[in-house]
């Protein structure tokens, strides 16, 4: 499920040729990565991507579908050691789309920063949201995991929001996953602000800036407004992601503030996207 990078959750393990899998929802289209295991402990894996061939099959809308492992899948490259299999998450996890990720270092406190943007696919409202990273050493060993959550609280379906996680950088990091997951909520009255106009530029220090305005257009007093800025590259990729309480944040009906979020890590980019609520 989602779009963007692959994203695959564990289903189930079984020694029989064939596996079921009856959660799948109308109108979206499935992938299925399949491993063996052999009496060594080791995994050849295979990706279900078209026609049965090779020991996968490719899924589709229905209700259910059906996995053949009859022929187990020969590796085209030296097999990987088994890693444990992910929790199995709760039936009602929603998937969010991974759209994009990156990150970048600080070498003054030795901090990792990752950023990016997901979307809700689906077509129920998602709160609870959670963006997990698990890191991994140069052996595929895990050596630690972290989670955060999306800078908007809740997502109606086809809304998209950043994430920025930030973390003491793990030693022995070579390379990390992410998985960002939701939970169906009744959506709450949230005040959507007006972002009334927006303005890019850096100053002599070196500091990269998004300024601009907000407005309430609201009939009720916003207590505590918050802006969200993304930064992409040409491709439409994340940079990197800001956000600020505008001046004042407590905003009556028809007020106006000023936001200025300012920024130290920005190579590259070509757009922006600024996002107001009202907390």
């Amino acid at each position: 499920m989602g779009t963007g990078y692959g994203v695959y959750v564990f289903k189930a393990e079984t020694e029989q040729p064939t596996l079921t899998d009856s959660y799948l929802r109308p109108g979206l289209t499935y992938q299925y990565r399949v491993g063996a295991v052999t009496s060594k402990g080791e995994v050849a894996l295979a990706w279900a991507d078209g026609a049965t061939s090779g020991g996968a099959a490719s899924m589709s809308t229905g209700s259910t579908a059906a996995v053949s492992l009859a022929s187990p899948p020969q590796p085209t490259a030296p097999p990987v050691r088994v890693t444990p299999a992910p929790t199995p998450l709760p039936p009602d996890t929603i998937i969010l789309g991974l759209l994009s990720a990156t990150d970048y270092a600080n070498d003054v406190d030795n901090t990792l920063t990752i950023v990016g943007e997901v979307r809700n696919d689906s077509q129920l409202d998602v709160g609870d949201t959670a963006v997990a990273v698990t890191f991994y050493a140069d052996d595929s060993q895990v050596i630690g995991e972290v989670s955060g959550t999306t800078m908007l609280r809740e997502l109606a379906p086809g809304v998209r929001s950043p994430f920025m996680i930030t973390l003491p950088r793990p030693d022995g990091l070579a390379n990390y996953s992410l998985r960002a997951t939701g939970r169906p909520v009744s959506r709450d009255r949230r005040t959507d602000l007006s972002v009334v106009n927006t303005r890019r530029f850096e100053d002599n220090t070196g500091f990269y800036h998004v300024a601009g305005v907000v407005e309430n257009p609201e009939d009720e007093r916003v207590e505590q407004a918050r802006v969200i800025v993304t930064l992409y590259d040409r491709a439409g990729r994340v940079v990197n992601v800001g956000f600020a309480y505008p001046r004042p944040a407590s905003l009556a009906a028809g007020e106006r503030a000023d936001f200025d979020i300012a920024f130290t890590y920005y190579p590259k980019v070509f757009s922006h996207m600024a996002l107001a609520v009202g907390d």
